[in-house]
């Protein structure tokens, strides 16, 4: 008997990729894709932006303590240089999105 090929036992492709927050909280259920942000009611645009921001925080936290971790062991690379500005980055999209609540609950 044959040994299976690779071919033969290489998964079909999918063509569906979970949303950006099942992404960032490792959900795997399937949910509804949401409506576009111009789309959104306000009421809907609140709860986006605050799951959003939540998961960014969540996110901020993992890389800071996977940093947090390395530094501790002495290990340094390029890719922590770049973690280390993309905290800087995520900083300023978590003062956008909290600006952006704030004003939305102004109107």
């Amino acid at each position: 008997m044959r040994p299976p090929t690779r071919r033969s036992t290489r998964r079909a492709a999918t063509k569906t990729r979970p949303t950006p927050l099942q992404a960032a909280s490792g959900s795997t259920t399937p949910r509804a894709s949401r409506p576009a942000i111009n789309q959104m009611t306000p009421e809907q645009l609140r709860a986006w932006i605050g799951s959003t921001r939540t998961a960014l925080q969540k996110k901020m936290a993992r890389e800071r303590a996977y940093l947090d971790r390395r530094a501790t062991r002495g290990t340094r690379t390029p890719t922590d240089e770049v973690y280390e500005a993309d905290q800087l980055l995520e900083a300023d999209l978590l003062d956008m999105l909290t600006l952006s609540l704030s004003v939305m609950w102004r109107s």
